[in-house]
This record gives structure tokens, sequence and C-alpha cells, in this order.
């Protein structure tokens, strides 16, 4: 049986890179037969510059409700732009309104039960800050698909790049990816610098997994290249552009005695300079 996605959750707001990943996210969910859970971020609105001066309960009260009527006209309009998209695609969904300001962001993490989360990279301004892909991954353990403010691809996952090391993290990661990598038209295993450390990788790097995708009825090429005096991060992501790969999968490296520090060099440069939507999970 094909692994699928039941639950989908995107991370989104107002501005164009928040609506682009809303409607990569509900193509996806319509893709896999899933149910949508939109997280829309808000800033609470501003106060006026002679409304700081307010003085006395009537002056206050009319600040308050002028507040209290402009955000729920910018929530009304978010639910409505979401149910909208949702219709277009025909996918079930519901909404939640979170705004950029408030301080419970970890009971809202906490509460969302998903199989995978979308959100547009950086981080859209709505959100909370403390909201990071990090954040996602620690507070939620859920793997979350990163889709670049400026990716102008139209669909995401049509040739998957695995980027292996056979470590724990990488093991997961692709675990993780199968309902991406069983529906793909193209997938590489792509290993940077195998023959430096064959320990590690083994006698045939990759070989084992292409073994075990097979039995999800996935064909994989495998693809060994060196880094030739770059950076790893940076190999990988050539590859990608010379496969014209729409998703590279990775496994986040977590230290024990430093669980914020969730990732590692490579994948720090990889967000950094990435140009495609990326599938973290630890």
């Amino acid at each position: 049986m094909i692994p699928i996605w039941k639950d989908v959750a995107v991370f989104l707001d107002s501005t164009p890179e928040g609506v682009a990943v809303g409607r990569h996210a509900a193509a996806l969910a319509h893709r896999h037969k899933a149910h949508l859970v939109g997280i829309y971020g808000l800033p609470h609105s501003a106060i006026y510059r002679e409304e700081a001066y307010a003085r006395g309960p009537a002056a206050l009260r009319s600040v308050y409700s002028r507040l209290r009527d402009a955000d729920a006209v910018k929530s009304s309009v978010a639910a409505r732009a979401f149910a909208e998209l949702s219709d277009e695609f025909g996918i079930s969904s519901e909404f939640r309104l979170v705004w950029r300001d408030d301080q419970s962001g970890d009971s809202a993490l906490k509460a969302l039960h998903c199989d995978l989360i979308i959100a547009a990279h950086p981080r859209p301004d709505g959100l909370p800050h403390n909201w990071s892909a990090e954040r996602l991954l620690l507070v939620t353990g859920t793997p979350v698909l990163m889709v670049p403010g400026g990716w102008s691809g139209e669909t995401i996952g049509k040739t998957v790049l695995l980027a292996w090391n056979r470590s724990r993290e990488a093991r997961r990661a692709v675990n993780d990816a199968l309902p991406f990598i069983t529906t793909a038209d193209r997938v590489e295993i792509l290993t940077v610098d195998s023959d430096r450390d064959p320990v590690r990788f083994g006698n045939e790097p990759g070989a084992h997994l292409a073994e075990h995708l097979l039995r999800h009825d996935a064909q994989a090429e495998i693809v060994e290249v060196s880094s030739e005096g770059t950076t790893v991060a940076a190999a990988i992501l050539a590859e990608a552009a010379n496969q014209n790969a729409d998703l590279l999968v990775i496994g986040a490296y977590s230290h024990p005695r430093t669980a914020e520090l969730l990732f590692g060099g490579v994948t720090r440069s990889l967000m950094r300079e990435t140009q495609l939507p990326m599938l973290i999970s630890r």
C-alpha cells in the first residue's frame, strides 16, 4: 500500500510567500486526499499615533473597540481566503488563527496533530517570532516541508533528491518522505565524498536504501559526487540544480547536549542557500 498523508498543516499569512505556500499545500492535500489545517498568522492591529494619548474610560473603550473590529475584519478575510482555496482544490480543511505576538505559541504547536507541516522559508512575518523551522521540528516532531519564497516551481516532489549518509536522521527523513518518493517521477540517492569514509557509507553507498525503496515500488538512481574543494552543502545543491530537482530530503542532526541547536552546519548552509523546497526530518 502506498503511504499517504491524512493530515497536512500549512503555516501561512497574507504575504505573497504565504499565499504561494498555501496553494502548494492545497495541491498536495488534493493529491493525497488529505485534510488540510490552515494556520494563519496575523499581527494585531496597530494603535494610531493620536490614540496613544487617549485618556479616560470612554476614549480607551473607543480605541479598544476599533482595534477589536479591525482584528475581526482581518481574521474574517483570512478565513474566507482559506475557505475559497479549499473549495478550489476540493479538499476538507479547517482554519486556525494565531497572533504574531501570542506568547502561548508552543501550546498551539503541541495541539497540532498532523503528518506533515508546510511553511514558507524564511518564516512568514505574520507568525510568532519563535516559530522557526527548528522550533516546529523540536516541539511537534513532525517533518517540515520548507518552500523558499523565491521558488517558482509548479509542483513539489516530481524529482526527489535524497541526501544520504546512512545516519539515523537520514533514515528518518527517507521514511517520512515516502509519500513523495513513491509518487515521484524520478528519485535520486545522493552521497557526497562517500569514498573518503567507507566505514560510514559502506562498500556500495546507497545500494541497500535503493533495494528498500524498490520494495515500496519506487526506483531510485544512486549518484556519488565529490565536493571537490567546496562544501558538502554546495555539492548537494549543485546536483539538485543539475537534476532540476523540485524536492530535497535531508535529516536534521541533533546533539543531545544542545537540543535547541537542531541543525548542523550542512543543514544550516542548505537552508541559507537553497532555492528548492526541502523536507527536513529528525
